[in-house]
């Protein structure tokens, strides 16, 4: 069956945000955060961590070492909102919203990102009218985080939607084992060269490359 396919057939839509809505780092870029929130820690740092561009592994490095996690929570809470003032949108993305609302079908956002940053992006565009719901970062606690089954069963909680009923779309690793340790399909969305090839590997029940295969 095709990834439209696949939609088609389910009224519940747990779906992604950095990736299948927008880049949050497209414009403020993920280094310069991580660089940021590397300020907040003390002592030296392991060479992943010190070198590592993603802000959440700086995250989880203040979680395991008790390292001020609230506060680098909080900051990276900050530039997350600061960075969808310039977070390209993903093409397609908006189209895809309006006719899953025309076709009432129940979409919720499910984001490691902080919810904050994702109620800002969908006023900033006038989207959340498209959404029914949002579960995302809340705490500093990344352990919670995908791929953790937590987000996702929160949604599936406030929606009382069943399993049989409801797939994940998302770009990353960590969307596709959430979704397998929850038992619903998965939509791996591959937005970049050479990232079919990884989330095919771990067999995703379908692959895109364009969000408008969904509406095909």
């Amino acid at each position: 069956m095709t990834a439209a396919g696949i939609l088609a057939g389910c009224r519940h839509v747990l779906l992604d945000f950095d990736g299948p809505v927008c880049a949050v780092f497209g414009g403020l870029p993920d280094r310069v955060v991580a660089d940021e929130l590397r300020g907040f820690l003390d002592g030296e740092l392991p060479g992943s961590v010190a070198q590592s561009r993603d802000p959440f592994d700086v995250l989880k490095h203040a979680a395991e070492q008790d390292d001020q996690p609230a506060l680098v929570e909080g900051k990276l809470r900050e530039l997350e909102v600061r960075a969808i003032a310039s977070a390209p949108a993903t093409p397609g993305v908006e189209a895809l919203l309006r006719t899953l609302r025309e076709r009432e079908q129940r979409v919720f956002i499910v984001s490691n990102n902080s919810q904050a940053a994702v109620l800002a992006y969908l006023d900033m565009y006038e989207m959340r009218p498209l959404v029914e719901g949002i579960s995302a970062r809340e705490g500093a606690d990344p352990a919670l985080l995908k791929p953790h089954p937590f987000l996702l069963n929160q949604a599936l909680t406030a929606m009382e939607a069943r399993l049989g009923d409801t797939v994940m779309i998302g770009d990353s690793l960590t969307d596709v084992f959430a979704a397998q340790a929850v038992g619903i399909p998965v939509i791996a969305y591959a937005n970049k060269r050479g990232k079919r090839e990884l989330l095919e590997a771990h067999q995703p029940t379908a692959v895109i490359e364009h969000m408008s295969e969904l509406r095909s």
